[in-house]
């Protein structure tokens, strides 16, 4: 996963200047008007289909898509297609994380060994320190951002991660530094935090997602792993234009964790509309664990960005994988959420796009980009 939209399309969120919009909620997706942005923007650049939906204040704005989720067939997307979300599954794992913790399941100060079988060898830092859950979950723990003993050679599409390979690549992480004082993004580490949960639980991560999540949230269409009735509503990725390459959906293993799930905007907007609320379990997780720089910061699962010229933070992560790619924002203090899903994985191209829907959302609702 590449994070093709974590570092390009903030750069233009962050420059917005505070401004309430007071909007009637019923005529805001006709005065947003993104159908003749995102439609230029799919004739343009050749992006077979982009999905978004938008909440505020706790109702549905928009659910729709545009262009094709299959460009041979001529079918097109809407807001029930179905994307593989990649890197943004690591919110749904931080939020459950994040409810683990809540429940008293887990503690944030865990050390890693803990969850798994006494035999193994854990890597540990010059000065004795070990790996623990909080390390883990905000990419703090110096592992790698995929473990050695992967088999996978970039763009194939991933064909599954056992158990035996991760417990053989924890066994093979060397750490040279004092652990938890840098940020070093893991895909790795974030399939073993989903492990660790699954171990401790003792119930796999499918389950957990599924009782945790998706169905108290009433996302019907939302899975961890790929399922049979998806054939009807997936969207094909594609990897290049002219002609559009085909590609597979990958299948991580054991690492799903860090970017399996599999949804549609109509579920992602009710999953929205939750991490909106103020509850524990959201307090938790969008709580400040690490900062990366003066802007940037991590907490479970999830990016915590200032924005200094707006003085609020925005809530986010995004994903790329090869043939998908998505982004989901919230801006807790307008009680606003959006997300931005395709099937292309055009990395420069598609994160230019985001960019540009971006900016128009966040334009509407919190005023005009100002210098």
């Amino acid at each position: 996963m590449k994070q093709i939209a974590i570092l390009i399309y903030l750069l233009a969120i962050t420059s917005l200047q505070s401004c309430s919009a007071q909007v009637d909620k019923k005529n805001q997706a006709e005065e947003l008007k993104l159908d003749s942005l995102i439609n230029t923007l799919i004739t343009k650049k050749g992006i077979p289909s982009i999905a978004i939906g938008i909440v505020k204040d706790d109702e549905v704005i928009l659910a729709k898509g545009f262009g094709y989720a299959n460009v041979e067939d001529k079918i097109l997307a809407n807001e029930n297609t179905i994307y593989q979300l990649g890197s943004v599954t690591k919110m749904f794992t931080g939020h459950l994380l994040a409810r683990l913790i809540n429940n008293q399941k887990i503690s944030i100060s865990d050390t890693l060994a803990n969850f798994f079988p006494d035999t193994m060898s854990f890597p540990k830092s010059p000065a004795g320190q070990v790996v623990t859950i909080k390390e883990i979950a905000t990419h703090t723990s110096e592992f790698p951002r995929y473990p050695q003993n992967i088999q996978r050679i970039d763009p194939e599409p991933f064909k599954g991660y056992s158990v035996e390979e991760m417990l053989k690549g924890i066994e093979m992480v060397t750490i040279d530094t004092i652990i938890s004082t840098r940020y070093n993004y893991s895909n790795f580490g974030y399939g073993v935090l989903g492990t660790a949960m699954e171990n401790r639980m003792e119930r796999s991560l499918n389950m957990l997602m599924n009782e945790n999540i998706f169905d108290p949230y009433n996302m019907s269409n939302t899975s961890l792993l790929y399922k049979e009735d998806f054939n009807i509503t997936l969207a094909t990725p594609y990897l290049e234009v002219s002609p559009y390459k085909r590609t597979e959906p990958w299948d991580m293993g054991t690492l799903s964790g860090a970017g399996n799930i599999y949804s549609n905007i109509t579920d992602l907007n009710k999953f929205m509309i939750e991490l909106l609320q103020d509850t524990p379990i959201n307090r938790i997780q969008q709580t400040k664990q690490f900062k990366i720089n003066d802007t940037w910061n991590y907490g479970l699962g999830c990016f915590i960005v200032e924005s200094k010229k707006r003085n609020t933070q925005i809530i986010y992560h995004g994903g790329d994988i090869d043939g998908y790619a998505s982004s989901l924002s919230l801006y807790p203090e307008y009680n606003l959420g959006f997300v931005i899903l395709t099937n292309w994985g055009e990395g420069q191209v598609i994160g230019d796009a985001f960019n540009q829907i971006t900016n128009e959302i966040v334009k509407h609702y919190l005023g005009e980009i100002t210098e």
